[in-house]
């Protein structure tokens, strides 16, 4: 039977691991000035590394060669550890063994001085899902543990694990791996193998890794045994239930131009089609992190490594998108993405989010003929408003709106006009109810008619709270900040 890529190309020494490169630094230095620490706690996700290194490490410790903190992977140690059969080193799986009993057994062993080695190495594998029993036993270990032996605890769930464990071991968190580590691995082993794979099918897979590079020799591994001697990206998405950028980027464009009909056919072609719905949501969210990178600084695109045309359709939604309507798409497709999960009709949550994100259009009703003022006269059909000729007509908006109707002036003349997008005009107000008087149907229908008047053009008004559109900016910078540093 052919050994799963993960097993076969699992790293043996610490310049072999991609990432990690501070906690690969400190463990190597450790092992180089003779000084290692007797608990280690591994924390973070599955698939990046916590175990590997946790071998990597038992290994040089006890290595009769050791040269630069580096294990030989060829002295009688060395190569008892990789086989599985070193005396020194013991591996449990937390999630198997939970009781007190275990750890026990685990005290017992650590009373002994090593049988071959210079160090007897314990490795707890999920270590958060001991009982409060076992962690109470395993404390008193960890408090006064004798020289010759070391601990390395791993886990998923830091949040579980008590803090008396923690501040008895050095913590180290280990992060996500990114695409381009991924796929690093993934272009040696097809180096080394006869797979041959299109570079956007190696892409899709490495993004559906979810940065965790077992997940992503699994899905590999799942998708050589396919049979196909060339893979492509349309297998991939085939198989996987994947989405191209391609298909996020056309389903934002519906949602930019708000074109409802259009945004529910795609969700419903989609589904017809069998994607996995839950992954589509996540692939517009993961697209909708690059827009808002791009959004806020476009020098960001250039770290994102897109192809040419990708690139430039990024670029050109972020700079349409303004960031209050960026942020009610994330909000929206972040609880689509929640409730997927839930929902027993897969459709609903994406529909759900289609009609938040795509107002219905309004047949702005035409006043009387002969209600309308001379200033019509005013009207520049041919001309591109801009912020600063609103602006400057804002007095006869103010005065013909006084002609129909009186009682709108006092709500309109405490808004503020922040900007002019596309052929939207976005008022703000200080308090909630100049904002709903405004955003009545019948008054947003008179306001919008005398904007066509005065300026010629068709014009749809909308209107926010001025602490709306604060928290909107301070929301976009927060995300820029966290979001910013995962690129």
């Amino acid at each position: 039977m052919s050994e799963v890529l993960y097993r076969k190309y699992r790293p043996q020494r610490f310049s072999e691991v991609v990432g990690q490169k501070t906690i690969k630094t400190i463990l190597q230095n450790a092992v180089r000035l003779q000084k290692p620490a007797h608990a280690y706690l591994f924390c973070g996700p599955r698939g990046v590394g916590k175990t590997t290194l946790a071998r990597i490490l038992a290994k040089a410790v006890n290595c009769k060669e050791v040269k630069d903190g580096e294990p030989c992977n060829g002295c009688l140690n060395c190569v008892a550890i990789q086989e599985g059969r070193f005396l020194d080193l013991l591996e449990i799986d937390a999630a198997s063994y939970t009781g007190v009993e275990n750890i026990r057994d685990i005290i017992e062993h650590v009373k002994f001085s090593p049988s071959i080695g210079r160090y007897k190495v314990f490795i707890i594998d999920e270590v958060h899902m001991l009982s409060k029993a076992a962690f109470n036993a395993l404390l008193k270990t960890l408090e006064e543990p004798p020289a010759h032996a070391i601990f390395v605890l791993a886990t998923t769930e830091i949040n579980k694990v008590p803090a008396t464990i923690i501040s008895r071991s050095q913590r180290f968190d280990f992060r996500r791996m990114s695409v381009s580590e991924i796929l690093e691995i993934f272009d040696k082993i097809i180096a080394d193998t006869t797979l041959k794979i299109e570079p956007e099918a190696e892409k899709l897979i490495a993004g559906a890794a979810d940065g965790s590079l077992r997940d992503g020799l699994s899905i590999l591994d799942q998708i050589a045994s396919f049979g196909s001697t060339n893979i492509t990206s349309s297998e991939v998405e085939e198989i996987l239930g994947l989405v191209r950028l391609s298909t996020s980027q056309l389903f934002l464009d519906l949602i930019i131009s708000e074109n409802r009909a259009g945004a529910v056919k795609f969700v419903k072609d989609i589904s017809f089609e069998g994607r996995d719905l839950v992954q589509f949501t996540r692939s517009v969210l993961e697209y909708l992190r690059l827009v808002l990178l791009v959004r806020v600084d476009e020098k960001n695109l250039a770290e994102i490594g897109l192809a040419a045309e990708e690139a430039a359709k990024l670029r050109q939604q972020a700079t349409a998108m303004s960031p209050v309507k960026l942020s009610a798409t994330i909000r929206e497709m972040l609880e689509a993405f929640r409730q997927s999960k839930l929902t027993p009709v897969a459709e609903m949550p994406l529909l759900m989010a289609v009609l938040a994100l795509t107002p219905e259009k309004t047949n702005i009703e035409v006043l009387p003929q002969e209600t309308k003022s001379p200033t019509t006269s005013y009207s520049l059909p041919t001309t591109i408003l801009d912020l600063g000729m609103i602006v400057d007509r804002w007095a006869d908006v103010l005065a013909k709106v006084k002609e129909y109707n009186h009682s709108l002036i006092s709500s309109l003349r405490l808004g503020r006009i922040l900007k002019i997008e596309n052929a939207d005009l976005v008022l703000v107000f200080p308090y909630s109810f100049h904002r709903d008087t405004i955003d009545a149907r019948k008054n947003r229908i008179v306001l919008e008619q005398v904007l066509d008047e005065v300026f010629g053009q068709k014009l749809r008004v909308k209107v926010f709270l001025e602490k709306d559109i604060k928290e909107e900016n301070d929301l976009l910078a927060e995300a820029v900040k966290v979001l910013g540093k995962g690129i």
